[in-house]
């Protein structure tokens, strides 16, 4: 996770934790304004949410990185062939192997989160929000390379470097006891996801899906 402040060109500091569930406790006990959420949360019913049609639309020739956010009828899919058999018969789509792999993470943080925690008078507010897509916005354009070359690192710092100050020193300063190091293409993506969340805390955020919801209360939007 990467923390920063609300003002524009405050630094930036980096963390770890164990768990989503020891995140959010710490951004509440740090009373923090808002938190992007870097994971699907509120899952579409036959139809593809919109917040993701407008992501791949906005992402061009970096769409690949957003999956499709699954169906909420695979949400406890005990296994893919069972969750990709579901979504055909409710969606008449199969379920990508990259997309079944997010529901443990999708299962946790919904069951850390409820829907009106992401309503904007909460504090924290949690957000949904895509890295690559914040990127696109904070640099008016896709990232031209991929976040795993060496180009798409150096296009990617170079893109933050306005807005976190000395953010080259904070990820080489950062310490994991007792947790894997992060690669560094993921402590970029946590930038980012911590400039929209900045953004969100004032009122700035771009909100892809246009106010949306699930069959149980939580958005379909994703924050840029």
């Amino acid at each position: 996770m990467a923390v920063t402040g609300p003002g524009g060109g405050s630094s930036v500091e980096f963390s770890g934790w164990p768990s989503f569930e020891a995140l959010w406790a710490d951004a509440c006990r740090r009373e923090m304004l808002a938190v992007g959420v870097d994971m699907p949360v509120g899952l579409p019913g036959s139809e593809r949410r919109t917040a993701d049609v407008e992501a791949h639309r906005l992402l061009g020739p970096r769409r690949s990185s957003l999956f499709w956010t699954p169906p909420r009828c695979v949400l406890n899919a005990a296994d893919h062939a069972e969750a990709n058999r579901r979504s055909q018969q409710r969606t008449a789509r199969g379920l990508s192997a990259q997309s079944f792999a997010l529901m443990p993470k999708i299962r946790e943080v919904r069951h850390v989160l409820k829907s009106e925690m992401f309503a904007p008078e909460s504090r924290p507010q949690a957000a949904e929000v895509h890295p690559e897509t914040s990127f696109a916005v904070l640099a008016g354009r896709p990232m031209s390379a991929s976040k795993k070359q060496r180009a798409g690192i150096d296009e990617r710092l170079e893109a933050l470097s306005d807005e976190f100050p000395g953010i080259g020193e904070a990820i080489a300063d950062a310490s994991w006891p007792g947790l894997p190091r992060p690669t560094l293409d993921d402590l970029l993506d946590a930038a980012a996801a911590a400039w929209t969340a900045r953004r969100l805390a004032v009122g700035a955020a771009l909100c892809l899906g246009g106010g949306e919801t699930d069959e149980t209360g939580y958005p379909m939007n994703i924050w840029a």
